[in-house]
């Protein structure tokens, strides 16, 4: 049993280190709170605390300070709430798990940015000593200064959180289902630790799959993603024998993680556009996109040969409409929007390009998009979804959306 998770805490120079809103000697008082269940204010200590050290996913110095705490207080069995400490670990390591999905995490990306501006000193100091005057110099240190600490921080940060993962491995046990899919999460960001993780994996969706007085489908479904994020080929007989489930959830997850091996068949594509259509009830056990079955799995689905066919258009749409008048659903309906639009209206394309010039000159596809669009007013989509419609002239106004498809059934 660990006496203190925190012992040790005020011999951090907390005052000398920073993070987003400037010194970090506030950060003893939220990891303080996050002990004691203080959950008085209007946000828990973790969501404040990761405001401050990984604010919008950027990981800061301090934020490598706090991971030995949180690590020791995800396995305090005395205190509530350990999955917001593990959910802290993923963001430290990680930063936002959007900028990563549906495809992992690959540590090398930020290791070679580390190595490549410390290859740079030299520009950089001739960057310095080209300044105007004492104060663009100075100004100009800070930055130089700064950027590295922030390059280095990513590295520590990450590094850190894999030391930790052995520890942390008991967690997947836990008599807690949010516990055990927390960590399952968790373990999905280290490929480097796949042939350690994969077996805790297998085991752990086993477990969940099979359990009767508290199973939990989302815990499982998690388990099953992570195992396509660690990104090992090995795993697609385990990943197929849960396609066929009667549980929606792993149906779900194994689909999306197969085809983040390579693996996008018809009976892959079938589940993608059924979940896409009619996604499950989120649950804190599913926590990658912040539990959104729909948007993960319309991000696999965009990545199928499958993805611009009038079926796959269908299911996008099917899952729009389910969700524009839910305020709970936005996120979903951001994601849908967004490759809803990417994909009915590219971005890219080869050769010169003549946006048509009148509905009717639109594929079938664009069409149903563009009619799904004039049926529902006052909807506020993606901008980059605005923007693709605008470079194929497409009007994003409702009234103009109207007009646009009327003006070509009248001729």
């Amino acid at each position: 049993m660990i006496n203190d998770p925190l012992a040790g805490l005020d011999d951090v120079p907390w005052a000398r280190l920073r993070h987003s809103y400037g010194k970090a000697d506030d950060v003893p008082g939220h990891l303080r709170a996050m002990r004691a269940g203080d959950s008085g204010g209007h946000y828990p200590p973790s969501v404040l605390l990761a405001n401050h050290i990984v604010h919008q996913g950027t990981r800061s110095q301090a934020a490598l300070y706090t991971v030995p705490f949180l690590v020791r207080m995800a396995l305090d069995s005395r205190l509530a709430d350990r999955h917001r400490f593990v959910g802290l670990l993923v963001a430290i390591a990680i930063g936002l798990d959007n900028n990563h999905l549906p495809d992992g995490y690959d540590p090398r990306e930020d290791r070679d940015a580390l190595e490549t501006m410390r290859g740079e000193a030299d520009e950089r100091a001739r960057w310095i000593a080209e300044a105007a005057d004492d104060e663009q110099r100075r100004w100009r240190e800070e930055v130089d200064e700064q950027l590295l600490i922030d390059a280095e921080a990513v590295v520590l940060c990450y590094d850190a959180v894999r030391e930790a993962l052995p520890a942390l491995a008991v967690l997947l046990t836990s008599d807690v289902p949010e516990l055990r899919a927390g960590t399952a999460n968790l373990f999905a960001w280290f490929p480097e630790s796949a042939a350690t993780s994969i077996p805790l994996l297998t085991e752990f969706v086993a477990r969940e799959a099979e359990a009767e007085a508290e199973a939990s489908p989302g815990a499982a479904a998690t388990g099953l993603v992570a195992l396509g994020l660690l990104g090992d080929p090995a795993v697609v007989p385990f990943l197929e024998g849960h396609l066929g489930s009667p549980v929606v959830e792993l149906r779900w997850a194994a689909a999306f993680a197969l085809t983040r091996l390579g693996v996008a068949g018809a009976a892959v594509v079938d589940v993608l556009v059924e979940t896409v259509a009619r996604p499950p009830e989120k649950t804190e056990t599913m926590s990658f996109l912040s539990g959104s079955y729909a948007a993960l799995a319309v991000m696999a689905l965009a990545g199928t040969p499958e993805a611009a066919t009038p079926r796959a258009i269908d299911a996008v749409l099917a899952g729009l409409a389910d969700c524009v008048d839910d305020r709970e659903r936005s996120g979903d309906r951001y994601y849908l929007a967004h490759r809803l639009f990417t994909t009915a209206f590219p971005d890219e394309r080869v050769g010169p390009f003549e946006p048509p010039q009148s509905f009717g000159e639109l594929s079938d596809v664009q069409q149903r998009v563009v009619r799904f669009l004039a049926e529902h007013r006052d909807l506020s989509w993606p901008y980059g979804g605005t923007d693709a419609l605008r470079r194929w002239k497409v009007p994003t106004g409702h009234a103009e959306l109207r007009a646009y498809i009327g003006g070509a059934q009248a001729g």
